[in-house]
């Protein structure tokens, strides 16, 4: 399967890469002016991580300026989905938390680490190439697809764009008119080269001139020595480093335009075919699998009780400080719930169409989830008995956002299993509005 095979996107003049060898390029205006201000693009990007403090922070505004400008440009004919809205929005908040230097809960890395997760998701959405049409449990081949085949796959596409755009402004001369071009370029070569021996024999011929030339030549030479010293040690690598990132992100922002509507169906049914094939496992062998896991948190839950909700009464273990308490078996817990996550993913997807709706597969999962969300409540309550104790920190913040996260893939888990409407998505969103919030705070 040709992953980055290419279809035209709404007209004729779309390249076509296909398996039988034969191709035909040609770029669109807006892909043209779209790889020049790639170049600026890529450049200002750079700067974000060669400059700190303020100067960085103006690099992350006029890179997302610019992004969304040759997003926007490139795609004004691809119609735009309702979720893309929903992580340009996060894209925008993580930004200006970054401008604002918004550190109190996430730190700078981490906050940059969002914004381009959010640029390349708002970028994908964007442009209609999400496997499953929208977000969802094809999570993982969307971020590959977003990350790497597309951008990676189309690298090279700004330099075909911008071959192609001085080729076309050749192209549409008429032949005497590109003869003309080289006439004129030879006659004004000979042209300098005659101004140069003239310039030079008048130097000779009178010292004042001479003298009068040389103080203007010395005026030249410090304004080009001042240009040069832009180009320090570090600059060089700058423009290496930004002419590679510029090639990643028109790769992403055009290759997704470009990128084969029928490939992205052949992506779909083909991992469908795997998913089906996987639905092999009998609902009442996993229903005892998950028994056995409930059984055991339940015993769990009876035997620590008293360790377990001491913090909803505010009463602590013997020997224990709140410090402690709350400290021990947090993340633990939050882990916990994460293998049961896994767990039902493996049970959802290779239980067999015709009995995972049963209530013999249906309850013991509900009773699964339903004891994850205790232990979120557990975990929340010994985080809340801390912060009540000593306040807020970022840490303290992020283990807040961890435990509602976890708590709300359960809840919205089981409402997938009762309605057999997918949730995922609802889940994804939430999780990256509320992070993205959580930078401005």
């Amino acid at each position: 399967m040709n992953l980055i095979e290419t279809v035209p996107q709404g007209g004729s003049g779309i390249e076509k890469n296909g398996l039988a060898g034969g191709t035909s390029f040609s770029s669109t205006r807006s892909e043209r002016i779209s790889s020049v201000l790639s170049y600026f693009l890529a450049y200002i990007y750079t700067g974000i991580y060669y400059y700190t403090g303020t100067r960085s922070s103006v690099c992350i505004a006029l890179t997302a300026i610019l992004m969304i400008t040759i997003t926007e440009l490139i795609h004004r004919e691809v119609p735009r989905s309702g979720e893309s809205w929903i992580w340009l929005f996060c894209f925008c908040l993580t930004v200006l938390s970054a401008v604002l230097e918004r550190e109190s809960v996430w730190n700078r890395g981490e906050v940059i680490l969002f914004i381009h997760i959010f640029a390349v998701w708002w970028i994908i959405s964007r442009a209609g190439v999400l496997l499953d049409g929208r977000s969802g449990h094809l999570l993982p081949l969307d971020a590959l697809n977003g990350f790497m085949i597309i951008p990676f796959g189309h690298f090279f596409l700004r330099v075909r764009t911008l071959f192609d755009g001085i080729s076309g402004l050749f192209r549409n001369r008429p032949a005497r008119k590109r003869r003309g071009w080289g006439w004129t370029v030879a006659a004004l070569a000979v042209s300098a080269m005659l101004f140069f021996k003239a310039a030079d024999l008048l130097l000779s011929a009178d010292s004042g001139f001479q003298a009068r030339f040389t103080g203007i030549s010395e005026y030249l030479r410090r304004a080009l020595s001042s240009i040069s010293d832009l180009f320090d040690e570090t600059v060089p690598e700058r423009i290496i480093f930004s002419l590679l990132v510029g090639c990643w992100l028109f790769g992403l922002i055009s290759g997704s335009f470009r990128h084969s509507r029928s490939v992205l169906e052949a992506e779909r049914g083909y991992m469908a075919d795997i998913l089906q094939k996987l639905r092999r496992v009998p609902s009442r062998l996993w229903a005892l699998v998950i028994g056995l896991f409930s059984v055991m948190y339940l015993t769990f839950f009876i035997l620590q009780s008293s360790y377990l909700f001491g913090a909803f009464t505010g009463t602590l273990p013997e020997g224990f400080i709140v410090s402690q308490y709350a400290r021990e078996g947090f993340f633990e817990l939050c882990k916990v719930i994460s293998v049961n996550f896994t767990l039902l993913w493996f049970v959802t997807r290779m239980t067999s169409d015709a009995t995972r709706s049963s209530h013999l597969f249906l309850v013991p999962c509900l009773m699964l989830l339903a004891e994850s969300m205790l232990f979120a409540v557990i975990a929340f309550s010994k985080l809340l008995l801390y912060i009540s104790c000593f306040g807020f920190t970022p840490l303290r913040l992020q283990s807040t956002w961890l435990v509602c996260l976890c708590f709300a893939g359960c809840a919205l888990w089981m409402y997938s299993l009762l309605t057999g409407k997918p949730a995922f998505r609802k889940w994804m969103v939430y999780g990256a509005v509320t992070l993205s919030v959580l930078c401005l705070v």
